[in-house]
């Protein structure tokens, strides 16, 4: 019997064990269409926006709202000595023996604001609420760039880090059969440790690369708000789209399309829009407001029961909003100052952007097509020949760094392709394919 009750809980671990390697190994293998769309869905600072969108929106309410009555009740006695009464003057209840001589008044008040000045609150707060849009477009803007160069990034490394575990898996058979002839004394030691301290070299280089790659994760669990032991597996080419197009592109078309469709163009139009409102607001507040009241008063004067009705208002005598007006008339002239401001940032962005681009898209056209699949196969070669003896170490050694360079420098040149693409498409505010 304990035995099977040893049996069992041994399965049990077992079973437990690889379900926890499986959660810790889980890979999510996502092409950009997919990631962007987690993104979408999954992003937390985007769901603080829109958070963000619904606060403008209830201030949209809050503004439309009438300014609430006030109502008072005063001079209510709560009850009256002999000597009051000595005149001879009584007043009677008012209802059974409740309020006999008692005295009160209540007055009821409404403001009535002048000007517009309702409309023109909002007006404000309408603005506030589509620069709250914009502000959710950039913060999209924003992330999704980082969130594409992120993965260009994490497909470059693994890229590389599977060219550095062939070149590993091919050392290590090199380093197997050195260490065979060494033992038969068929070869002397300097040339067995030069492999050895090669594949030690190339082990570091694999370090580096993984470390590089977890980095990158970490950024992309937190962008797609994913369980931080998720394992993403970008695709295993780089984008890179139609050279045509690329090559096709108009400066100022782009320019064009920059300052009608990136939203930081679009809230600083919003900011001095967003000025001349707050100006029309402030020259509408310096007109004084109305309130209207109706009051009773019982006993208070010949009549048992007044109501009278009034009117009032503040004279502007010596408070005109003189500051405020000319506070907001300086705001409108800053936020046309801040609006050139940013056209000139938006052009000279798309104008560096554009440049790097057709630098990275030469370099990239300059690699021959199949370039990269004919270095494979004289790596293969060379790493025959040498076991065969063919050619020497210095020779082999010599390629071994001269592949490896090249595969490097075409997988930076399609990433920095890739990434001046990308920076194009943020500094136009759209995707310019």
């Amino acid at each position: 019997m304990k035995r099977y009750i040893s049996l069992g809980f041994f399965l049990l671990v077992s079973i437990c064990s690889s379900i926890a390697q499986q959660a810790q190994e889980d890979t999510l293998r996502l092409t950009t269409k997919e990631a962007e769309a987690l993104f979408l869905n999954n992003n937390l600072d985007l769901v603080a926006q829109k958070l963000s969108i619904r606060q403008s929106e209830a201030m949209i309410i809050q503004a439309k709202l009438w300014p609430n009555p006030e109502f008072s009740v005063e001079e209510l006695n709560l009850w009256a000595t002999k000597g009051q009464l000595s005149s001879g003057e009584s007043l009677p209840p008012i209802a059974g023996n409740f309020g006999k001589n008692r005295q009160i008044a209540a007055a009821l008040e409404q403001l009535i604001e002048t000007g517009g000045k309702r409309k023109k609150r909002i007006a404000l707060e309408s603005l506030s609420r589509d620069m709250a849009l914009e502000y959710f477009t950039e913060l999209i803007r924003n992330l999704k760039t980082d969130l594409r160069n992120n993965l260009t990034a994490l497909s470059y490394h693994q890229s590389y880090a599977q060219i550095l575990g062939i070149q590993n898996a091919a050392l290590e058979k090199l380093v197997a059969s050195y260490e065979r002839q060494y033992a038969t004394g068929d070869l002397k030691k300097p040339d067995l440790f030069r492999l050895k301290a090669l594949k030690l070299e190339l082990g570091q280089q694999i370090i580096e690369t993984k470390k590089e790659i977890t980095g990158i994760q970490k950024e992309l669990v937190v962008l797609l708000n994913i369980p931080a032991a998720t394992y993403i597996q970008a695709d295993a080419t780089l984008p890179v789209q139609d050279l045509e197009k690329l090559q096709s592109l108009s400066f100022s078309q782009l320019v064009e399309t920059a300052l009608s469709q990136r939203p930081d163009a679009k809230i600083s139009e919003l900011e001095k829009t967003f000025a001349s409102k707050q100006h029309d607001l402030e020259l509408a507040n310096r007109k004084p407001d109305l309130t209207l009241g109706v009051n009773y008063d019982r006993g208070g004067n010949f009549l048992r029961n007044f109501i009278g009705f009034g009117i009032s208002m503040p004279l502007p005598v010596f408070n005109r909003n003189q500051g405020a007006i000319q506070e907001s008339k300086i705001g409108i002239e800053k936020a046309q100052v801040l609006a050139n401001q940013k056209t000139k940032g938006i052009e000279s962005e798309v104008a560096e952007a554009f440049r790097n681009l057709r630098t990275d898209l030469g370099a990239y056209q300059s690699i021959e097509a199949g370039y990269g699949e004919d270095l494979d196969d004289v790596f293969n070669n060379y790493t025959r020949y040498f076991l065969e003896r063919r050619i020497n170490m210095v020779e082999y050694l010599d390629f071994f760094d001269a592949y490896l360079a090249n595969k490097r420098t075409i997988l930076t040149t399609r990433r920095q392709l890739a990434e001046s693409r990308e920076n194009l498409n943020y500094a136009v505010g759209t995707d310019i394919q």
